[in-house]
């Protein structure tokens, strides 16, 4: 994936990139992009690797696992 992907999940939109060593997930606000730390995408599942690979931000379980990436660093205090 060279571009960065899009998902909306209920009211917030993240952007997730791939490169370097993992995958960024961060949380768009407005023009801003707040960065989470990276992520290994081997801990995605496989169906949301795929979507990833195919660009589809409606895949549930790409949404699934994005909003995962994002609660369990809300839970640490990120």
């Amino acid at each position: 994936m060279s571009e960065d992907l899009t998902v909306q999940i209920d009211s917030e939109t993240y952007v997730v990139r791939q490169g370097g060593e993992g995958l960024q997930v961060g949380r768009q606000n407005g023009d801003e992009v707040a960065w989470l730390d990276e992520v290994d995408p081997a801990l995605l599942s496989e169906d949301a690797r795929a979507a990833l690979a195919e660009g589809d931000s409606s895949n549930l379980a790409l949404q699934t696992a994005i909003g995962g990436i994002v609660q369990a660093e809300v839970e640490r205090g990120g």
